[in-house]
């Protein structure tokens, strides 16, 4: 009997050598067979090829053969698809199925250990896990993006103001931009001492920045260029005072709600023009850089956190029902000895608990987008009602974007953060809602619909029960769970 050798490849990147004897393969056919009564004969029907696996005996001899046989039986429990370098069929990428036998022949093959595997041709590309991961890793890499090419913007159109009632004017319009900020986020960054700490201290420096922008005490010696970077600084301090809350662990429907409400505020503020910067050059991107910034940083959160949840480990169809959660490769947060599942630790910092509400999640940052847009279009607008006290400027002087940059850097972002929220959002359990028919116990429904005790506690919040229901369910108590 000819020997021959073959090597494996596990997920991991190592590489085992092995021999082995006669060899074969099994192919599957998809198709099927219909026969009818009183006809011979039958119809086939055939799409094409299934699985392609081979089943081999992997032969380890000499003195460390036990060793190697182990390290490669570790080797074949890895997750992920391995590299199957076969001599008579070719390379193929495979993955371990059925049942792992071993022998060690102490007696009858002195120094030769068998590991009988079956491999089967895998046609993904990567596992899950991986792929989902790089996705979450572009939305920051995209978030990025952004705000280099937003911040340009906004520099560029500070530097080009040049009276001082002007200068004035955006100040005050910072401020209230600024303080509208604050007042948003605020509660949202104190759920983080340590984020709050940073959060705070940003507040304060870009506060100061404001006023430092043009330092008119200096005004003679002061150069364009110097205006540019100081005015980059207060557009990064902007977006990073917007960017940290996103990403704490509180749920993201108050995320949700406290920047649309934002959004709305810088909005109104802009409309209402308390201090006339709608006739100044280049003024609209001053307010684009808050609007942009919102919708830029809830995006981003939304889809990093509903992606952690969802690619958790303990997502089963029990634990989510119990914890409600989101998928990426990313697990910041997610505590891995988190009874019942890292699942759970996942969903109380993303606050999604079911595919219906990440689904809402996605609808809402894209009207967020819309929202924006609408403003963007009002420009023109603001144009035409400025453009008779303006006789000395050219119009189309009057609001300038020097590229499209930012706002197709924040378009990509907005629309891979709610694909990627849609992606997860399979991986998630699906919200039911049902009548009692008799009164219950909170602790007896549990155990009824998740076959646990453990969850009561996420059951009691996520329907909002109040304290006379954790005591008793009445009949006809709507309640929900995840299935």
């Amino acid at each position: 009997m000819a020997i021959k050798e073959g090597r494996y490849t596990s997920p991991s990147g190592n590489v085992y050598v092995f021999s082995y004897g006669d060899v074969s393969r099994d192919t599957e056919l998809k198709t099927a067979v219909y026969t009818y009564p009183m006809r011979d004969g039958a119809r086939v029907q055939h799409q094409g090829r299934g699985a392609m696996t081979f089943p081999l005996a992997c032969l380890f001899h000499g003195s460390d053969c036990m060793e190697r046989a182990s390290a490669f039986e570790e080797a074949l429990i890895e997750r992920g698809a391995g590299e199957l370098q076969h001599p008579v069929y070719g390379i193929f990428r495979v993955k371990p199925t059925g049942n792992i036998v071993r022998e060690d022949r102490l007696v009858t093959g002195l120094n030769q250990s068998t590991v009988t595997v079956t491999f089967t041709e895998s046609i993904e590309n990567d596992d899950d896990n991986t792929m989902n991961e790089v996705a979450a890793n572009t939305i920051d890499a995209n978030h990025d993006a952004f705000e280099n090419t937003a911040v340009e913007d906004f520099a560029a159109a500070i530097a080009s103001i040049e009276s001082v009632s002007e200068q004035l004017a955006i100040e005050a319009a910072l401020e209230m931009q600024t303080q509208s900020i604050i007042d948003n986020l605020q509660p949202m960054a104190m759920s983080d001492r340590r984020t709050f700490a940073d959060w705070l201290a940003s507040a304060n420096e870009l506060q100061s920045s404001i006023t430092q922008i043009f330092n008119r005490g200096m005004a003679a010696a002061r150069s364009i260029e110097d205006i540019y970077v100081r005015a980059l600084n207060v557009g990064r301090l902007t977006l990073r005072l917007m960017r940290l809350p996103a990403r704490l662990s509180t749920t993201l429907a108050s995320k949700i709600a406290g920047y649309s409400a934002l959004t709305a505020r810088l909005i109104n503020q802009f409309r209402n023009d308390p201090f006339e910067i709608r006739k100044i050059k280049n003024a609209f991107t001053t307010a684009t850089l808050g609007i942009s910034g919102a919708v830029a940083s809830i995006s981003t959160g939304a889809a990093i956190s509903t992606a952690e949840a969802a690619a958790s480990p303990g997502n089963n169809a029990v634990q989510s029902a119990a914890s409600g959660g989101t998928a990426s490769g990313i697990r910041a947060g997610i505590s891995q000895d988190d009874e019942g599942g890292s699942y759970s630790a996942a969903v109380r910092n993303s606050g999604t608990a079911s595919r219906e509400e990440a689904v809402e999640i996605a609808a809402n940052i894209l009207e967020m987008m819309d929202s924006l847009m609408a403003f963007s279009d009002t420009k023109i607008e603001t144009l035409n009602e400025s453009s008779a006290s303006i006789q000395a400027q050219s119009a189309k002087d009057i609001y300038i974007d020097a590229n499209a940059a930012s706002y197709i850097a924040l378009k990509e972002l907005v629309q891979q953060s709610a694909q990627l929220i849609i992606n997860a959002s399979f991986a998630l359990p699906m919200q039911r809602i049902f009548t009692l028919d008799r009164d219950r116990q909170v602790i007896e429904l549990c155990a009824e619909l998740y076959g646990t005790v453990d969850y009561v506690d996420n059951f009691i919040i996520s329907n909002n029960l109040s304290i006379d229901e954790i005591e008793l369910l009445p009949a006809g108590t709507k309640v929900m769970h995840y299935v």
